[in-house]
């Protein structure tokens, strides 16, 4: 991967499977500085680097600052307008359905000029969950040296309960397409008068923040440097930590990277290197990794055909019904990939035309260790005899009563119902095989008349649904087993007009 030229900024993949960098003075570029990128082989080693040409390296200085979790999009050096440079900022390069590079479009960045301004160097790095940008500036009134500046996403529609199933579709269209972003402001305690904090990195845990910096405590030249942010103001930060000489040598270290793993990181350091700076590999002991994370792959399937389906993911803090991320699947494959933080259960599902989400959830309140799950999400054509499973309603065990981070699951069905004004549906209630069949058929039906009170009480006719519960006389698995039981336990409701 290195070579007689520089090798520089480096950003890895979620999954740890593409490194794109910069090199800096080599022979086939088109520019100074262009785009080059490596791809993981199986035996775990890298494969020699390819040389993209237009649109990621048009013969102007490039770089990319990010990769979104599903690989299909980049946040690139540069301002472009209709495929054509127009000055220094940022643009976002995504992949069409046949998998090539688009063409690079713009971030309406409030007042970035006025930053990109101040001196020669600027960069920048795109939060994993796309809503907040943290950039550098160096700034010749302060002797060359930089400090770290924060601009979030303006999102002009806020999350709110939509009026339709539609209108679910049309906020996460506009949310992905979105490119306004706050004017850059300092992050705070991080940044110093008299030294160069530089090249930030934020793991994909959304707290645990490297840099490079020459303040007080450096082995030589810049260190890498780690922190956590304290609150939500973007504004509070812990005591720097050096990374220390496992990390840093006495030469300049800096352009820190991590995948969602975050078991070994990527940097650039100028110690024993082929010609200019190169790209080295660290493995990093538990003291100076971000907090785990959970990476969830899988595709989006039509229930009634089994075929892959291109839709629109949102998932949900379901403790308050918040709209907690976006994504989409491939079009062609149904196939997405999200990292999600510890610390919150959330809900997700697929959205799509003419069809019903079957909702998922993964309970991550416990903080436990990194993992990768595989999840399927399916969606099921609009129509009568399709039963839709409500995954995310939940009751205390042996009670009817609904608990809170059910209501963002059930308000969904209120939408359906509301745009399709003819729909008439059965409301089930269903149980395992434990306890008795009278008091299973009871808790069911109990159950089943809960959701159909809080259904009424948000505008649904009752003679809209049919309401039943089947105890245990309906199982969709074996209750034998703790998984089949849970499976069994369930409300749903099935479309009988519409």
């Amino acid at each position: 991967m290195n070579s007689y030229a520089g090798e520089i900024s480096p950003i890895i993949s979620s999954d740890g499977k593409i490194l794109y960098f910069v090199r800096d003075g080599h022979s086939q570029n088109k520019a100074g500085q262009d785009i080059w990128y490596s791809t993981l082989n199986e035996d775990g080693k890298w494969n020699p680097a390819i040389h993209p040409k237009n649109p990621l390296n048009q013969g102007y200085n490039s770089g990319v600052f990010n990769i979104s979790t599903d690989n299909n999009q980049l946040l690139v050096r540069g301002a472009y307008v209709d495929g054509e440079y127009e000055s220094s900022g940022l643009s976002i390069v995504t992949k069409n359905k046949k998998g090539e590079w688009n063409d690079p479009e713009k971030l309406e960045i409030k007042n970035f000029s006025k930053y990109s301004s101040l001196g020669k160097y600027n960069g920048s790095f795109l939060s994993t969950d796309g809503k907040t940008i943290l950039m550098y500036f160096a700034d010749d009134a302060n002797g060359g040296n930089s400090d770290i500046y924060v601009s979030h996403l303006i999102l002009k529609d806020k999350w709110a309960k939509p009026k339709s199933a539609k209108d679910v579709g049309k906020f996460i269209s506009k949310a992905l397409k979105n490119n306004t972003w706050t004017e850059p402001e300092k992050i705070g305690n991080l940044n110093t008068k008299e030294f160069d904090e530089t090249a930030p990195f934020l793991a994909a845990d959304g707290y645990t923040l490297y840099y490079s910096s020459n303040r007080t405590g450096t082995l030589g030249s810049n260190d890498i440097w780690m922190s956590k942010r304290l609150d939500s103001t973007w504004k509070k930060w812990s005591e720097p930590i050096n990374l220390g000489a496992g990390i840093n040598t006495i030469d300049w270290d800096c352009y820190y990277t991590l995948d969602a793993r975050g078991e070994q990181a990527y940097m650039v350091s100028w110690k024993n290197s082929l010609g200019a700076a190169d790209i080295v590999k660290i493995k990093l002991s538990k003291e100076v990794r971000p907090n785990p994370v959970v990476l969830i792959s899988g595709k989006v399937f039509n229930a009634k055909t089994k075929e892959p389906i291109g839709a629109n993911i949102e998932y949900e803090n379901l403790m308050d019904g918040k709209n907690a991320g976006i994504a989409t699947s491939n079009p062609q494959t149904g196939e997405y990939k999200i990292v999600l933080p510890y610390g919150i259960n959330y809900g997700f599902m697929a959205f799509a035309e003419k069809h019903i989400a079957i909702s998922d959830n993964i309970d991550l309140s416990t903080i436990a260790e990194y993992k990768e799950i595989t999840r399927d999400l399916y969606l099921v054509p609009l129509e009568v005899g399709s039963t839709i499973r409500l995954n995310n309603v939940f009751f205390d065990f042996g009670k009817a009563t609904l608990r809170p981070e059910s209501f963002p699951e059930i308000d969904r069905l209120i939408v359906y119902m509301h745009q399709n004004s003819n729909m008439e549906i059965e409301l089930s209630g269903h149980t395992d095989n434990v306890g008795s069949k009278e008091n299973n058929l009871k808790l069911s039906d109990d159950r089943a008349k809960a959701v159909t009170a809080y259904l009424v009480a948000n505008g649904i006719k009752e003679s809209r649904i049919k309401t039943i519960g089947y105890g245990e006389t309906k199982p969709v698995s074996s209750n034998e087993t703790e998984e089949g039981k849970q499976l069994n336990r369930r409300v749903e409701f099935t479309i009988l007009k519409n």
